[in-house]
């Protein structure tokens, strides 16, 4: 029985409402996580910046950005980035790649780069496979963003070879399309 009665003072004490039916989430007036969170560059703001560095380069025949769900997704026409048969990187694609990295150090982006052959097997001494070309040329664009100061913690190469076309690879215009280099730009936590 006192312990009842002292339960009671307490309740009373510490406002607790045992009473009181919630049938709803109460909403707050303000937004307190402004308050924890530091601002993060969204992807929008990614996109907005690659796609002035894809526009101001003249570039849009030759590089697709599309706003996808994880961030940022950057096609590149493989022959801007590479000769054939070859992994390294073509000083044409030089501006660009400055413009990325510019992009991805103002808004602290992550990304990962990669490489993606067309159908046609390729098989001499230093790329025994597309598997092998593939990797070497995401690995190659990755060390591109290195030298541009890039930090190595925000960067990541994947290789794909043939296994992720984009179009048909009956044609010469797919084989061609399916030879390129993509980028997936992520705003950071």
């Amino acid at each position: 029985q006192k312990f009842k009665v002292i339960a009671g003072y307490i309740r009373e004490a510490f406002g607790v409402q045992t009473e009181d039916r919630i049938t709803e989430v109460p909403a707050g007036e303000t937004v307190v996580t402004v308050d924890f969170n530091p601002p993060s560059k969204s992807k929008e703001i990614i996109f907005e910046k690659i796609q002035d560095v894809v526009k101001d380069q003249g570039l849009e025949e030759q590089i697709e950005t599309e706003l996808v769900d994880e961030g940022v997704r950057i096609s590149v026409d493989g022959s801007l980035l590479f000769a054939p048969g070859s992994a390294l990187v073509d000083s044409a694609a030089g501006a660009f790649l400055d413009g990325v990295a510019r992009s991805m150090e103002e808004t602290g982006a992550r990304g990962v780069v990669e490489g993606h052959t067309d159908d046609v097997p390729i098989r001499n001494a230093t790329f025994p496979s597309n598997w092998e070309l593939s990797g070497a040329r995401a690995g190659a664009v990755v060390r591109a963003l290195l030298d541009r100061r890039l930090p190595p913690s925000r960067l990541e190469a994947a290789a794909y070879a043939d296994t992720r076309p984009v179009a048909d690879n009956g044609t010469p215009e797919g084989r061609a399309k399916n030879r390129r280099g993509e980028m997936l730009l992520t705003p950071t936590e």
